[in-house]
């Protein structure tokens, strides 16, 4: 049975394994040395909030099972290189994005978000800088609403590295419903924007899973279907599905008009 540490420690040991990647990606020349220290940074942050959940979680006794092989189905499966550490590696690939992305920021806006913290601390983004609500974040890493805040302003930058690990920290720590769905949509934007398509459109049909309701999982999901995927058909009725969203912006509306017209003739401008 997998406990709350267990699920602790698993976490501690995918930064730290991709704190190891990095550097060697720093190393290779896959990474520019700027992009990586904003990139360890945020790892180190989240390093010290899981030492300090794990110093305020207690040690479970230890148990052995009857039979050795029951030891290796509880220890799960061997570990490979982490989902996080294949997007991350890929955002040297990102390219010019399509206003798809002007329209998942434009409805979450973080400098009109306000966060309570324990204790009665309240703070605006708005009034500080990332690495102050970073220092927050980290301070008290339970508060969704605040490192969401955070995740949309670098996603809003197209800072993808730092936002990515606060989608995927959220996504995995008791999220809301809306959280959750959110985190998972803009995984999976990230996971298109870099050339990863199989990868986005699991994150996005998770997403569309827990929140059927979320316009910007509807919209990611005809482009990536038709521009990622290249699946002129199936993009069809998700592009139509977009056209529905109420209040696009005539802009946004247009490029989807226009996928769906290249969706109807088999993906050709």
């Amino acid at each position: 049975m997998t406990t709350e540490r267990d699920r602790l420690l698993d976490r501690r040991d995918v930064v730290a394994r991709d704190i190891e990647e990095l550097a060697q990606q720093v190393t290779d020349g896959e990474i520019d040395e700027a992009t990586a220290s904003q990139m360890m940074e945020a790892y180190r942050i989240e390093l010290e909030a899981l030492d300090q959940q794990l110093a305020a979680t207690p040690t479970p006794a230890p148990t052995t099972p009857a039979d050795p092989d029951q030891a290796a189905v509880e220890a799960g499966p061997v570990k490979t290189r982490s989902p996080r550490r294949i997007l991350v590696g890929s955002l040297i690939l990102i390219a010019a994005l399509s206003a798809a992305i002007a329209f998942a920021a434009r409805d979450t806006t973080p400098e009109e978000v306000t966060s309570a913290a324990p204790g009665g601390l309240t703070v605006d983004p708005s009034s500080v800088s990332n690495e102050e609500m970073e220092a927050v974040v980290a301070a008290n890493p339970e508060i969704n609403a605040m490192r969401m805040a955070l995740a949309d302003r670098y996603f809003a930058a197209q800072e993808y590295g730092a936002s990515l690990d606060h989608y995927l920290f959220i996504a995995e720590n008791n999220p809301t419903p809306p959280e959750e769905s959110k985190a998972l949509a803009r995984v999976g934007w990230t996971a298109y924007v870099t050339g990863l398509p199989e990868a986005a459109e699991q994150y996005v049909l998770s997403s569309l899973e827990v929140d059927p309701t979320n316009s910007e999982a509807t919209l990611f999901l005809g482009f990536i279907t038709l521009y990622g995927l290249e699946d002129a058909e199936a993009a069809i009725p998700q592009l139509e599905a977009a056209l529905s969203i109420p209040g696009l912006p005539p802009d946004i509306l247009s490029q989807v008009e226009q996928a769906l017209v290249e969706a109807r003739q088999g993906g050709t401008p």
